[in-house]
């Protein structure tokens, strides 16, 4: 009974995992495509990044990021530095 119980559930949530593939939207190749059809709308402008170290304090991840950056800067600079006569 246990096993008829894990094997309902393990199919409920395959089942779910299909039909959410199957309701994505387009790929990017289509929407490409399209995009360049209609020709008349209006694009957004693109995206800009932060400025290095001005990340919030809530967004740990992205002064992860740039001190990891900053470190691997300091790191291949100083190797640069040593290995000059």
């Amino acid at each position: 009974m246990r096993s008829f119980i894990v094997l309902a559930i393990l199919a409920v949530l395959g089942f779910v995992f299909f039909y959410q593939k199957h309701s994505e939207t387009p790929t990017d190749g289509a929407k490409a495509v399209t995009a360049q059809s209609a020709g008349a709308k209006a694009t957004p402008a693109p995206l800009t990044p932060a400025p290095r170290g001005q990340a919030s304090e809530y967004n740990y991840m992205k002064r992860a990021l740039d001190r990891a950056r900053d470190v691997t800067e300091q790191s291949r600079a100083r190797t640069q530095a040593d290995q000059n006569p």
